[in-house]
């Protein structure tokens, strides 16, 4: 099994190789076995490079997957130790779940899909050199080379740089479409939630179904109930999330606990229609969810707990 894997991470294996890796693959009892050839793979690539000749997507994905697991966040891990536990095996999971799915034997074009859990994000490049951010709860597919048009299709939030060329760059999904040529933009797109993307650098046009924009820097368009507004932004405040950081300037706790629950894989119950109403002005980078919890205190009247059996944080205000 282990030069049949090697055959078909270099994508030279036969049909029937093919066949017998893939049933391999999908037994969660070779799961172990699996990851052991998949780090090492990606060690005999970057120490000896005549050894295989990989299929770079997919070998972007296993390193992406691993830089994943390895690299969580140490917040994360201060939080609670058996969430953290618990991401490492679901990580594993999407790792076999992800990006190992039928694809042809040859070099045709075929459709990746990479996903973040929550409590995640992950950073890769595709075949032109365009950079994403995928946030939590997000994910994206995307074709293994491009041809004339250059598209993306998203769900949740990314940041994007796309490397300029004279193909158009466009990223869609359920809120319509964004195209552009060369720009960096975020794109917030949740399902349940308004759509919004700001654009740091560049120009883009947004357009769905009825309506139509062109952005410039430092501006925001917003979509929700078929009503669609443009305004200038921060844009810092939309995008830091992708080094680490969540900046919130006079947003409401419900807002705010929106954010928090994908950032930390936590369940919030916010208690009353009033303490939702509460807003906040603070940053948040690499603390613990119990340091959160405190710096949001000093500002405002809260109180909460947390039920480890139900995994539920409750937030309430104070007497």
């Amino acid at each position: 099994m282990h030069q049949k894997f090697k055959k078909y991470i270099s994508n030279s294996c036969t049909s029937e190789e093919y066949n017998e890796v893939k049933n391999f693959i999908d037994k969660k009892e070779n799961d172990v076995f699996i990851d052991g050839l998949m780090r090492e793979t990606w060690k005999d690539v970057l120490t000896k490079p005549d050894i295989i000749s990989p299929d770079q997507n997919l070998l972007n994905l296993i390193h992406h997957k691993i830089a994943l697991k390895e690299n969580n966040p140490k917040r994360t891990v201060r939080i609670y130790q058996i969430i953290s536990a618990v991401a490492a095996v679901l990580i594993l999971g999407f790792i076999f779940s992800i990006f190992f799915y039928p694809k042809q034997i040859q070099n045709d074009i075929v459709t990746q899909n990479i996903s973040t859990p929550y409590g995640g994000k992950t950073h890769f490049s595709l075949s032109d050199g365009t950079e994403i951010w995928l946030n939590s709860g997000s994910s994206i597919s995307y074709p293994s080379r491009f041809s004339n048009t250059r598209e993306v299709t998203l769900k949740g939030e990314a940041y994007f740089k796309v490397t300029h060329n004279s193909h158009p760059f466009i990223v869609s999904g359920n809120f319509g479409e964004i195209e552009v040529l060369g720009t960096e933009f975020d794109v917030k797109a949740y399902d349940g939630e308004p759509f919004v993307t700001t654009l740091v650098n560049g120009s883009i046009q947004y357009r769905n179904k009825n309506n139509q924009v062109t952005l410039k820097p430092g501006t925001q368009v917003t979509f929700h109930q078929n009503k669609m507004l443009t305004h200038k932004v921060e844009t810092e405040i939309y995008t830091s999330w992708k080094d680490g950081k969540l900046i919130f300037r006079d947003e409401p706790l419900e807002n705010i606990a929106t954010r928090l629950e994908r950032w930390y894989n936590v369940n919030i119950e916010l208690k009353g229609e009033e303490i939702k109403k509460l807003r906040y002005n603070g940053t948040i980078e690499l603390e613990s969810f119990s340091e959160v919890l405190e710096l949001i205190k000093v500002t405002t009247p809260i109180q909460y707990s947390f039920d480890r059996d139900t995994r539920i944080l409750s937030i309430s205000a104070t007497n």
